[in-house]
């Protein structure tokens, strides 16, 4: 494919990621689903990018449009939404995609490649995941934190076609330079990623706290090391194939690996008044938890602590 037609729709965090280093080499063929001030952002500035891993990217897209049917049938297109986003955004997808398309979900939680498969019935979509500590900016510009951003792309057609297709996504991206690795297994890599977010994330917000600030407390090292075993027991029962040590994995990866000044998208959505994720980690868990007869009591008492934080927030708002 010579000139690939490449949406990437929602440029927060994630999506400017993948827009600045997709940019690089295929603006000419690039579009960028957004709205308001930040689509007049896009268009007048281009997408900004300052990364520890990446550099300082600016890449100037071909089209900036609220929906695709202003963009007409693309080729690929990167879904890079909040969880609770998603249905509106494939509403608003409609006309970009065709019979040749392939969606790309780059998202948390372990639905959104089923979900866009039942809202876009025979159409080829992917599953994808990204590591990364990335933020948008009062400018719209984004920055990424720490010595990684890489994303685990895959398929979970039996079909050889189908998955053909998804791998030319891959390609795609390690063709213009962004770190990406192909998975075998995409289900397990999703939930490797859901069990730290079910932790990290919840912890972050809940506390407002840095990595940093993890490290130096006992009680939140306690804490996560206990949402993390809870999540993975639940995966366990699920039958998903996850290392037998994937909570540990996972605890040494905070404690020792991330950046200190790191932390999660949920603790600067909540800092900034806008939904969480909650829902799509620890309310998933002790709904999942409920249906295999698990205890699940630390994310319970983390999950009832947002929630009431968040009403706390909005009667203080009001």
């Amino acid at each position: 494919m010579d000139h690939p037609k490449i949406c990437v729709a929602g440029v927060g965090g994630v999506g400017c990621n993948l827009a600045a280093v997709l940019g690089k080499k295929y603006g000419d063929h690039l579009s960028l689903i957004a709205r308001g001030k930040r689509a007049e952002s896009f268009r007048r500035e281009g997408v900004r990018l300052h990364s520890d891993f990446y550099g300082e990217i600016t890449a100037h897209p071909a089209s900036v449009a609220e929906d695709g049917a202003a963009i007409g049938v693309q080729d690929f297109i990167f879904v890079c939404v909040k969880n609770y986003s998603l249905d509106e955004m494939a509403d608003r997808l409609g006309g970009a995609v065709g019979d040749g398309t392939v969606l790309i979900p780059v998202m948390n939680g372990t639905d959104a490649g089923d979900r866009l498969r039942e809202r876009f019935p025979g159409r080829t979509v992917g599953d994808a995941l990204i590591y990364t500590l990335s933020g948008a900016n009062e400018d719209f510009s984004v920055t990424q934190k720490g010595p990684y951003t890489h994303l685990f792309i895959g398929s979970k057609y039996g079909d050889e076609e189908k998955t053909r297709q998804i791998h030319a996504a891959y390609e795609l991206l390690k063709d213009a330079g962004f770190y990406a690795r192909w998975s075998q297994d995409i289900e397990s890599e999703i939930w490797q990623k859901y069990i730290l977010n079910c932790a990290y994330n919840t912890i972050t917000a809940l506390h407002r706290a840095y990595s940093g600030d993890i490290r130096k407390d006992e009680g939140m090292k306690a804490d996560l090391h206990a949402l993390l075993w809870e999540a993975a027991r639940v995966g366990f029962a699920e039958g998903v194939n996850l290392p037998a040590d994937i909570a540990e994995q996972k605890y040494t990866f905070v404690l020792e690996k991330q950046p200190p000044e790191g932390t999660s998208s949920m603790r600067r959505d909540l800092d900034a008044g806008r939904p969480l994720e909650l829902d799509a980690f620890t309310g998933s868990v002790i709904r999942r938890a409920e249906r295999l007869g698990i205890d699940v009591p630390v994310s319970r008492r983390y999950h009832a602590a947002l929630l009431e934080a968040v009403r706390a927030q909005s009667v203080s708002r009001n």
